[in-house]
């Protein structure tokens, strides 16, 4: 008898009908609205949750969010609004905004606290629903989904949604859903759901497409879930720490102080010089991706009111060029740079932070949240100020 030649076919053909057969995944299908909806209905129902997460930009951002780890406590106590967190920041490859790492960041019944431990200081902000800069930095890296009303409210109702193949996120086979919110805003997030839980294991909120099309976003990955802990209960202030209000920007109706920086180019900026006309002041870092979306709103602001508003961006926090980051927006306002001094007039800490000043130099409005809202307010107050110039 001969034997039959030993071929790669001969041994891989059993073996790849046997993996086929065996794969859970072979015929995977989902409805992702459905899925989305159970997942809601479980996260409802939970009130505390812990975690470790990395959090890092994606593409166009990977360069601007840098990798930081660390863990989270939030939970949800009766009688107080929002929910109780403690926010450990534990590495990064280096410092973001004005974070320093490592930190604490914590709520309480009707404040914000935010613990720089290198400078002694327990930052105090009063907490309004949504509103509260302690939730926009660090921004993702909260699920705040799990103790939230309707936690994936956006994500049912969203226009589209494409199912991707599933991926395993920390050891946990994940539905991958693209989701394309509602609306004009652009919006776009993959969410890695666990097939057997529907806990939220990750997801990529995507923000900006930049060169070629690449998109910018920022990645949270979580790691050790544990939902059947007890809630936090909020840190007292240690021994010789001071406590200090934190952005509360300049309010309406304060005069505006006058700045004096130099732009991209190395030559000099008044802001006197613009006297005659409104001007919107945006400070921003190029490092952070709501400044970017917020400078990339302020165009429409500069087109629609060429001759009645000047937009005036004012780059802060920076740790390298800003233009490297800023060409792709293509913008057409004056940047100004090492704008630190001039922030600390306006009182600000955190970016993006905008102001409508008119033209006899008084603030008209003042805002750290820069949405499609906020431009719609703006466009009320310079339309009122442009009647109050006219003779």
């Amino acid at each position: 008898m001969t034997a039959e030649p030993c071929t790669l076919r001969r041994i891989f053909l059993p073996f790849i009908i046997l993996l086929i057969l065996s794969n859970p995944l072979e015929a995977y299908s989902a409805d992702p609205y459905e899925i989305f909806k159970q997942a809601d209905s479980t996260l409802s129902a939970i009130s505390t949750v812990e975690y470790s997460y990395s959090f890092s930009g994606t593409q166009t951002f990977s360069n601007i969010i840098p990798v930081i780890e660390g863990t989270t406590h939030l939970g949800s106590v009766p009688g107080i609004q929002h929910p109780l967190m403690i926010h450990r920041l534990e590495t990064a490859t280096r410092a973001v905004s004005s974070v320093t790492i490592p930190s604490i960041s914590a709520a309480s019944a009707d404040s914000v606290y935010f613990v720089n431990s290198s400078d002694s200081v327990v930052y105090r902000a009063q907490y309004t629903a949504g509103e509260t800069e302690f939730f926009s930095f660090p921004p993702a890296s909260v699920m705040i989904e799990f103790v939230v009303p309707g936690p994936f409210r956006d994500e049912i109702l969203a226009d589209s949604i494409a199912v991707l193949y599933p991926v395993e996120i920390d050891s946990v086979w994940c539905h991958v859903f693209h989701v394309f919110y509602s609306g004009n805003s652009g919006n776009e997030a993959v969410w890695f759901l666990g097939m057997e839980d529907l806990l939220p294991r990750a997801v990529e909120r995507i923000g900006f497409y930049g060169p070629d099309s690449l998109p910018g976003g920022e990645f949270l990955e979580l790691s050790g879930i544990n939902t059947g802990c007890p809630p936090p209960d909020p840190p007292d202030i240690p021994d010789g720490f001071r406590v200090q209000e934190w952005n509360s920007l300049l309010e309406p109706h304060t005069p505006a102080p006058a700045f004096f920086l130099a732009d991209t180019r190395g030559f000099t900026v008044r802001s006197t010089q613009f006297q005659g006309s409104d001007m919107l002041v945006c400070f921003f870092s190029s490092r952070d991706h709501n400044s970017l979306s917020a400078l990339g709103l302020l165009k429409t602001v500069s087109t629609e009111y060429p001759d009645d508003v000047q937009v005036v961006g004012i780059s802060i926090l920076e740790t390298s060029d800003p233009l490297f980051r800023l060409n792709s927006l293509h913008l057409e306002f004056p940047i100004l740079i090492f704008g630190e001094d001039a922030a600390a007039d306006y009182n600000v800490h955190t970016v993006p932070a905008l102001f409508l000043v008119s033209s006899k130099g008084e603030i008209l409005y003042s805002s750290s949240q820069i949405t499609q809202d906020t431009l719609e307010t703006i466009r009320i107050l310079v339309e009122e100020s442009i009647q109050k110039r006219e003779p």
